[in-house]
């Protein structure tokens, strides 16, 4: 089995991250909520090039100096106060995406890491399966290589799950060459005023080292 490494080469991690700060986060420092905190280089890194007005590091994992804490159960309560929430997990971050939306009061940016594990250990989980509209036992059914398909899809439709309350602004996705795929995207609370979220899956976007996104 392959060892976990955190952060291995975290480039595109950081460009996608710096992309949404300088974007969205230039004007007023933001508050952060990094929900998989592990050893923090992330962060550590960005708070040397950008102001951070406070900054909340959860992990399930003890570890001296940060909290032992379920980040998907803060996220379930109403009023947490950051706009910045960081799910940078080894595996699938749908239990952080589907506790946090109905509490999103305020424009947020949110950063998603999808970890595969290898083609060959791919399972899609029950938000995967719902965001899809496939029941449980048929995807027993089907083969390996069509599972890779549909997990590949699935993320678009995950994601597009938020537009019933909540305007999708951007997303957009890091170059990755490794078994993980990295996303931010910018939600905006629905005021009624607001444009009609795209409901069809929209064209991939990506950044390159340098932060400039393209599609």
């Amino acid at each position: 089995m392959t060892a976990k490494t955190d952060n291995h080469d975290p480039t595109a991690k950081l460009e996608l991250r710096r992309y949404f700060l300088r974007k969205y986060h230039a004007d007023k420092p933001p508050d952060v909520l990094d929900c998989c905190q592990g050893g923090g280089l992330l962060w550590r890194e960005l708070r040397k090039e950008f102001d951070v007005a406070s900054y909340w590091g959860l992990d399930l994992k003890p570890k001296k100096g940060r909290l032992k804490l379920d980040s998907v159960r803060v996220l379930a309560q109403i009023g947490w106060p950051q706009n910045i929430v960081d799910v940078d997990t080894y595996g699938s971050p749908w239990k952080h995406w589907e506790a946090m939306l109905p509490n999103v009061t305020r424009p947020v940016t949110v950063f998603l890491t999808i970890g595969y594990g290898g083609p060959n250990r791919i399972r899609l989980g029950r938000y995967e399966l719902l965001a899809l509209g496939i029941s449980l036992p048929r995807i027993h059914q089907m083969s390996g290589a069509i599972t890779h398909k549909l997990a590949e899809l699935a993320i678009t439709y995950c994601v597009a799950r938020c537009c019933d309350d909540i305007i999708l602004v951007e997303a957009v996705e890091a170059v990755s060459d490794g078994n993980a795929r990295y996303i931010g995207v910018r939600l905006e609370p629905r005021n009624g005023s607001g444009p009609v979220c795209q409901t069809e899956p929209q064209p991939k976007h990506s950044i390159d080292v340098g932060g400039q996104p393209h599609v």
